[in-house]
């Protein structure tokens, strides 16, 4: 004995919500005939009566209406499941996937996303969202194809270098010291300072700019985001240092070298191993070659 179709549930919700054979057909945009032959087949499969008539009426065995119960909550499932499907579906394959965490003001990705749609042979490019430091343990762990990362490469499978850029003290343009030519660390012993990470990183302010002076700001903020961090900079008298790819243009802030002036950092665009995805691989070049022109 075979089970019931699609089709044949449609029909049972149809008949149970409209009472005539003629008025479930219109709903499923059938013949009458066509419907009556669908419910022949629905009960044949069965094995027991599912329909009981009275004149042109027709209700639902006790047997049908659980049938029917059932089927109305599958059609909610299975409408939202092909939703999902199509939305799925519509996305472009395969796109390269880059782990973001606390640079997150991405101002440079729509004259990325523009160039790659012109390009047949490589593929797009998404964010994923990581968590601050682990882009490139998600790289490491194929969870991410990519991560924008500085002095690292090392220790990655393949590594596409970027650019070197100066860390940069970052001001609002209403703070009194935005007019200097250059901040010293003892600029920020009285300031309210922001920053995307307590821990000191190697290479960044902390070990190069502060800790030389033993001068540290007399406040500390930590924002694990840029761009909420511009945002609190723009709006207030809080101060940063930050490496200077990272500040926008157009930002409600000024940037302003730092004196003594720490090296520049180093930065790469780490990837796993895509050789065996020679989309992927050439959307890695062009993102690595777009970021080199974009970001002086």
């Amino acid at each position: 004995m075979s089970g019931l179709d699609r089709a044949h549930y449609q029909l049972l919700l149809a008949l149970q919500r409209r009472g005539t054979i003629s008025a479930a057909a219109n709903d499923l945009f059938i013949t009458q005939s066509a419907a009556s032959q669908r419910l022949r087949e629905a009960e044949r499969r069965f094995g027991y009566p599912l329909t009981i008539r009275s004149g042109r009426t027709v209700t639902l065995t006790p047997a049908a209406q659980r049938l029917a119960q059932a089927a109305h909550a599958s059609e909610r499932v299975l409408d939202s499941a092909e939703a999902d499907a199509r939305w799925l579906g519509s996305s472009r394959e395969p796109a390269l996937q880059l782990a973001v965490d606390v640079h997150d003001d991405c101002w440079w990705l729509p004259s990325v996303v523009a160039e790659l749609d012109d390009d047949p042979h490589a593929a797009g490019v998404e964010l994923v969202r990581s968590l601050a430091g682990d882009g490139l343990t998600m790289v490491l762990a194929a969870r991410a194809d990519a991560v924008i990362s500085p002095n690292l490469a090392t220790i990655a499978p393949t590594s596409l270098p970027l650019f070197d850029d100066p860390l940069v003290a970052v001001i609002s343009t209403a703070h009194p010291l935005a007019h200097r030519a250059a901040l010293t660390p003892e600029d920020f012993v009285d300031a309210d300072y922001v920053t995307y990470g307590t821990a000191p990183l190697s290479g960044f302010e902390y070990e190069t700019f502060f800790a030389p002076h033993r001068v540290w700001p007399k406040r500390i903020l930590r924002i694990e985001s840029i761009s909420a961090l511009l945002d609190v900079v723009g709006a207030s008298l809080w101060t940063a240092v930050l490496p200077r790819w990272t500040v926008p243009p157009g930002h409600a802030v000024v940037t302003i070298p730092l004196d003594p002036s720490p090296p520049p950092i180093s930065w790469s665009l780490v990837t796993r191993n895509l050789d065996d995805n020679p989309p992927l691989g050439a959307a890695a070049s062009h993102l690595a070659a777009m970021l080199r022109n974009l970001i002086p």
